[in-house]
């Protein structure tokens, strides 16, 4: 597996440090798991242990301004939920999790380009809604909010903001309705270095996007709640079983981004085939000399004279 999946990030001294490009280089590249792999993901912040801290933090964070009140304590939702999505797990995984104001949060990673996201997280967070229905004659509609957050790890809007928050509003922007809530974070786009971390957000995202290439724990997380993202990702903490299963989710990973890739190049090489073909017909037709088609357009002379004999014919 040759994958080049190359980034480049600052560790707690100020060095560069380049991510590992192949599996077999991996266990060299840091000492501490992606957070962006499910397994590591959910104990990171699993909302049922010490580290619902981490969880709350960040969902504080990442919705701050976006939620009537700030979130103070988590858990589970129920088991079915706990466990994550039923979707292939080198492509979207998630959290849900319900707080101690009864608002249900679902948290999802997703890795690979997903068409339509935001639709899709709309039906997903409308499910959580239609199954606050009750059974009888009288139901007031009573709902307790979805909030829904989404990390990606590549991009989708057109701008260069790397989070946005959205919710039921009015045209002129004011709020109608709490019930469902949604922030999309396009972590390609951030790019704070680490001597500019100035935000609880700030500190979350760069731990989410950076920590699998760090070395040791930067000074800017000490005494933060974060710190502990830092003990429970060290790779020389796990056990081997854990290890095992991170070490296969990061193989499937960069085997899903070698196919994206395969499958993304492919499709970029057939488009531009097929444009250089359209323009050597039309030069053809305008009896261009083949040594210039051939010079324009990039293609072959066989290709050029395979393309004139289908026009001969015609």
């Amino acid at each position: 597996m040759g994958n080049n999946i190359e980034t480049e990030t600052k560790n707690g001294h100020g060095e560069m440090i380049g991510e590992a490009k192949t599996f077999e280089e991996y266990k060299g590249a840091g000492v501490f798991a992606d957070l962006l792999l499910d397994r590591t993901f959910k104990k990171a912040f699993n909302p049922d242990s010490q580290n619902k801290v981490c969880l709350i933090a960040l969902l504080n964070a990442v919705l701050e301004g976006e939620i009537a009140s700030p979130i103070v304590d988590v858990q589970s939702r129920n088991k079915e939920y706990s466990d994550g999505s039923n979707e292939n797990r080198t492509s979207v995984f998630d959290l849900h999790c319900i707080d101690s104001a009864q608002r249900r949060f679902i948290i999802e990673v997703q890795i690979l380009f997903q068409e339509n996201i935001v639709n899709r997280s709309i039906y997903y967070a409308s499910q959580t809604i239609i199954a606050q229905g009750r059974r009888g004659k009288k139901y007031n509609y009573e709902l307790n909010p979805v909030v829904t957050v989404v990390f990606m790890e590549f991009n989708v809007f057109a701008d260069d903001r790397y989070i946005r928050r959205a919710k039921l509003r009015e045209i002129n922007g004011s709020c109608i309705s709490d019930t469902l809530s949604f922030a999309f974070v396009e972590l390609p786009k951030f790019n704070k270095p680490l001597d500019e971390l100035e935000t609880m957000l700030d500190k979350a995202l760069y731990a989410l996007k950076n920590m699998k290439n760090m070395t040791q724990m930067p000074k800017q997380y000490a005494n933060t709640v974060f710190e502990l993202l830092f003990s429970t990702a060290k790779l020389a903490k796990l056990s081997k079983e854990e290890q095992k299963m991170i070490d296969e989710a990061q193989k499937a990973k960069w085997d899903e981004y070698a196919i994206h890739k395969a499958s993304v190049d492919t499709g970029l090489q057939q488009g531009r085939d097929q444009r250089s073909r359209e323009i050597a017909k039309k030069m053809l037709l305008k009896h261009k000399p083949i040594e210039e088609i051939t010079e324009f357009t990039e293609l072959s002379e066989a290709d050029v004279l395979a393309i004139k004999a289908d026009l001969d014919k015609t």
